[in-house]
């Protein structure tokens, strides 16, 4: 389920694309309201509008003028009549497309926009998530988690190829806010369209659920679960890398779309520059410089 302000906007877009067929309906209900339809033989408008002599047997309302209704009230029996109600059939039949043509629009939900925006990346090749990656925005769906992520000021990821096909060897490095470099290395295991991967920072371990989605070119799109030992879910993350760091504000904007539509808050938050230089070791535990 896409959140509120997201189901408006594409609730606003679905009803501005049947905008213009609504418009052309409601043109020609408005012809047939003013003119009914005559074939060659048929008396014109003028004709049939024209009062009759005896004006007692026949006061159309202002109502009736507009919806064409033309009513013998004394059992006179004229050819307005029968076009008139030919007018009036046609007028309900329109008033029946046009009320399918708005439930439809109505109906128009962002279902079909958040299955657009939000795709699993397939791993079964892992070589297009391969190489570095800088991390440019981050969102959570815990408050909780929010505070572990703020102390960070950049961070940066390699993926690489391991002898194992099922797993990727992942290097890190984050700046902290009080320009403390932390770096380090995990070992990703991959199953299907999920990973799974256990970090050791500063003698702390933590364990995390990552799953990945088609996003812009040049972008990593990664939504991490922070878990407990147990395999309780603690909360959310969701990271958006690029090869440079920068962002396109249309892929930025985009971005947004995405965490919407994976029930994440409107509250983002954004890297520095200043990335940790890879003083890569041997050792695989977190390393403070």
């Amino acid at each position: 389920m896409c959140n509120k302000e997201l189901f408006k906007s594409f609730s606003l877009r679905a009803l501005s694309q049947c905008s213009l067929v609504i418009m052309l309906a409601y043109f020609c209900l408005g012809l047939l309201a003013l003119c009914p339809l005559t074939t060659a033989s048929d008396p014109t408008c003028e004709e049939l509008t024209a009062p009759l002599e005896d004006r007692s047997l026949w006061q159309p309302t202002v109502t009736q003028r507009i919806f064409g209704g033309g009513i013998l009230q004394a059992g006179l029996l004229d050819i307005s009549v029968l076009l008139r109600h030919l007018h009036s059939v046609m007028s309900a039949q329109l008033v029946v497309v046009l009320l399918a043509l708005t439930s439809l629009c109505a109906a128009a939900s962002p279902e079909h926009d958040c299955k657009d925006l939000v795709k699993p990346l397939l791993l079964d090749n892992h070589s297009p998530i391969f190489g570095k990656w800088v991390l440019h925005v981050g969102s959570w769906d815990t408050p909780g988690l929010k505070n572990d992520l703020v102390v960070v000021n950049t961070s940066w990821i390699e993926l690489s190829a391991s002898s194992r096909s099922d797993i990727i060897s992942l290097y890190w490095g984050d700046r902290l806010n009080d320009d403390k470099c932390l770096q380090g290395s995990a070992d990703v295991t991959v199953t299907g369209m999920t990973s799974n991967a256990t970090y050791n920072i500063n003698n702390h371990t933590s364990y995390h659920e990552g799953k990945y989605y088609e996003t812009c070119a040049e972008c990593l799109l990664s939504e991490d679960t922070t878990l407990l030992p147990d395999g309780k879910s603690l909360g959310r993350y969701l990271f958006l890398f690029t090869r440079t760091g920068k962002l396109e504000p249309s892929e930025l904007e985009t971005f947004k779309k995405q965490a919407a539509c994976l029930n994440f808050p409107d509250e983002y938050y954004f890297m520095g520059t200043n990335l940790c230089p890879d003083n890569r070791k041997t050792e695989t535990p977190a390393s403070a410089n």
